[in-house]
């Protein structure tokens, strides 16, 4: 009769069903809970991606603004060498564009498809196929 007793007392009411559906009930409160510490860590790296883009924002200025002046000091060392000033600012020009021209080729060139790809994962991938495959 012991034991009976023991066994009742452990057993919740509702028996499987119920420790079932507590178990599930458990595991949406943990799922909410989750979430809600999931949208607070994003609202707060919101806040530190907002700052980030700013001052990289400002960064991208401040360089823009940096280089137009090395160009304007390129064309003035230029002149005191002798050049027109039509000559020297086409010499920039042309070292500019040549310059940003290979940057933008090469950047492009980086973008295709072929080499964005993945191919070592892919690579692995189809080995593990290949080796499930044979082994079945």
């Amino acid at each position: 009769m012991a034991r009976a007793r023991s066994r009742q007392e452990i057993t919740p009411p509702g028996g499987v069903a119920g420790t079932a559906f507590n178990i599930f009930k458990e595991f949406l409160r943990l799922a909410a809970t989750e979430f809600r510490l999931l949208r607070a860590e994003l609202g707060e790296k919101a806040g530190i991606i907002g700052i980030g883009l700013g001052l990289a924002a400002g960064g991208v200025l401040l360089l823009i603004t940096a280089v137009v002046l090395l160009f304007v000091a390129g064309i003035a060392a230029l002149l005191d060498y002798g050049f027109g000033l039509t000559a020297a600012t086409l010499i920039v020009f042309a070292a500019v564009l040549i310059t940003g021209g290979g940057c933008l080729w090469f950047g492009i060139h980086q973008l295709r498809a072929e080499n964005l790809m993945p191919n070592k994962t892919i690579a692995q991938v189809q080995k593990d196929f290949e080796s499930i495959s044979s082994e079945t």
